[in-house]
């Protein structure tokens, strides 16, 4: 799995840190580039719990059982994604902001299934 986070980041300049997390907040596989700007490590932890929440929230709102496909969240200089996978796990993706992120959005679903059929 860390051969595949770190394929995925290497083929996108932007990325800087790439994890897979555990509905609880803990890592399970991760990769991050050399000289990262902030705590992708505590970036990915604490991501997770207010997801879930949100999850919870559309699930008892709408009825719709995992429903969370992708989440894009904006800082002022990085973009974060995260993605429901399998059992209870989501993908992090920290990536410098950029007026293209719909190109890291697309690469990233793109190997998706591969990051899934591994887990």
């Amino acid at each position: 799995m860390e051969k595949k986070l770190k394929a995925l980041a290497e083929s996108l300049p932007e990325v800087e840190s790439v994890a897979v997390v555990d509905e609880e907040g803990f890592i399970v596989y991760k990769y991050d580039k050399p000289g990262l700007t902030l705590d992708a490590e505590e970036v990915d932890v604490h991501i997770v719990n207010p997801v879930t929440r949100l999850v919870e929230v559309i699930q008892d709102v709408s009825g719709e059982k995992d429903s969370l496909e992708e989440m894009v969240l904006f800082t002022t200089n990085h973009v974060m994604l995260v993605y429901k996978l399998v059992n209870d796990t989501y993908l992090v993706v920290l990536a410098r902001r950029t007026p293209l992120y719909g190109k890291i959005r697309f690469k990233v679903r793109a190997r998706l299934w591969e990051i899934k059929s591994t887990l």
